[in-house]
């Protein structure tokens, strides 16, 4: 790895105060894209100048609070380069659009024809030249092509595109970007079922290496992770309850599902399982594992292996940490769970379970 590339985590994975002061002390900025992402950036006390502001539709609020913060904003739209002088901002990166589909789900790819993401190559370079003239100091070009990445080709694709981008915009601009942000989105296992995926470090270094054989000048490399940091790191806890068998399928029920965990009905996940209080107990039979939400659909695991399972067993399921709790809703009026630190043996509270009090708040 490059010594001077800026690792920014990706704070939508998992937002939370605690885990960004964690990931400060090591070093690592925050890659936010809403005015709610940047306040848990400022929180944690991550330094402007390892912040990245994203974002398709910044609104002037947010451009004037990235500026304060001292973050570097992507540009993702022509008109974005006037409001974002009018607010302040000094510092921005331009988007680029490479026009590559990621083997990966529809709903999480972000570099395709069609996306709702940055600048096809000839908008990009048109906001390079806009941004110069609105008085902004353009560092540099920005792509990333999507979420749950299994293999680095189409990564490698878009930082040859990105570079391409770059070599117009030297010839046709006279600019020479510092800097190259090349993105995220590298996947990581939520089933044994599910092939092995590359390691961070491999993911990140074929990266830098095909951006130095086809950008030989200085540059400093953004890179921004998020899943790959937290994703293995987390286990959801449930409590089982409702047991029972239909025509050839037997249901363990769990005390959360959809709300806390949405990513099977948005994208077909599934996981693995394991009775934590039963761990070292031989397996049985084959359980669907149900949410407890008014929906056929809300169906966490369609099929597991587990000791027979009973009423308050506990059930654990791994590689829950990144857009889980991040994307959890209180459907059915169900509060959020809490979220707890656990190291060296150690536990530690990070977000308190939500009460009914908490439900109600904004009711009025």
């Amino acid at each position: 790895m490059d010594p001077d590339a800026l690792v920014v985590y990706g704070t939508k994975a998992f937002p939370n105060v605690a885990l960004l002061r964690l990931l400060a002390a090591e070093g690592l900025g925050a890659d936010v894209s809403t005015r709610g992402e940047l306040e848990f950036a400022l929180r944690a006390a991550v330094p402007g100048d390892r912040i990245v502001f994203h974002g398709n539709n910044k609104s002037d609020e947010e451009l004037e609070a990235a500026a304060t913060a001292g973050a570097l904003v992507v540009l993702d739209a022509l008109d974005e380069a006037a409001r974002a002088r009018a607010a302040g901002v000094e510092t921005v990166l331009i988007r680029v659009t490479p026009g590559i589909e990621a083997e990966t789900h529809r709903a999480i790819q972000t570099a395709h024809a069609e996306s709702k993401f940055g600048l096809v190559a000839d908008d990009a370079v048109a906001a390079v030249s806009e941004a110069r003239s609105a008085g902004l100091d353009v560092a540099g070009l920005h792509v990333h092509i999507g979420s749950q990445l299994t293999r680095s080709a189409e990564s490698l694709l878009a930082v040859k595109r990105l570079v391409d981008v770059a070599l117009r915009c030297r010839t046709e601009l006279d600019w020479t970007p510092r800097v190259f942000d090349l993105g995220g989105g590298l996947a990581v296992r939520h089933s044994l079922a599910e092939p092995a995926v590359p390691q961070p470090e491999e993911f990140a270094r074929e990266l830098l290496v095909r951006l130095r054989q086809h950008w030989t000048e200085p540059a400093r490399v953004i890179f921004e992770p998020g899943r790959s940091l937290v994703g293995t790191a987390g286990f959801t806890l449930y409590r089982v309850g409702a047991l029972k068998r239909t025509t050839g399928v037997a249901y363990a029920a769990v005390d959360g599902g959809m709300s806390d965990n949405p990513r099977p009905q948005l994208y077909g996940s599934r996981y693995d399982a394991l009775l934590a209080n039963r761990a070292d107990e031989p397996t049985t039979g084959t359980y669907r594992i149900a949410g407890k939400h008014c929906e056929s659909g809300d169906v966490l695991i369609d099929s597991v292996e587990l000791p027979a399972p009973r009423r308050d067993d506990l059930l654990a399921v791994p590689a829950t940490g990144a857009y889980t709790l991040a994307m959890a809703s209180n459907y059915n009026g169900v509060p959020r769970p809490a979220a707890v630190l656990v190291a060296d043996g150690r536990a530690e509270l990070i977000r308190r379970r939500e009460s009914l009090d908490d439900l109600l708040a904004f009711d009025v």
